[in-house]
């Protein structure tokens, strides 16, 4: 399965709640993301580890935490 969505000007990526429930991410997820070089295309799956701190997520370079954009802005 694939889907399209909008990498706004913040690198957010907007999942809208309906896609995030099809896709099973909750809020606080870990996600692994892989960005393909020969096609415009990220790849996000959730993390075999969902203990993470937000250091060792942004220490590893891939991984990101689902967050809710009314709270982040």
């Amino acid at each position: 399965m694939s889907y399209t969505v909008e990498i706004t000007k913040d690198n957010l990526i907007r999942i809208p709640d309906i896609l995030s429930a099809e896709l099973g991410f909750s809020l606080g997820d870990i996600l692994v993301c892989v960005m393909y070089k020969d096609r415009p295309e990220i790849s996000m799956a959730k993390h075999s580890d969902q203990t993470l701190t937000d250091e060792q997520i942004s220490a590893a370079g891939n991984l990101t935490r689902v967050v809710s954009i009314e709270a982040a802005e």
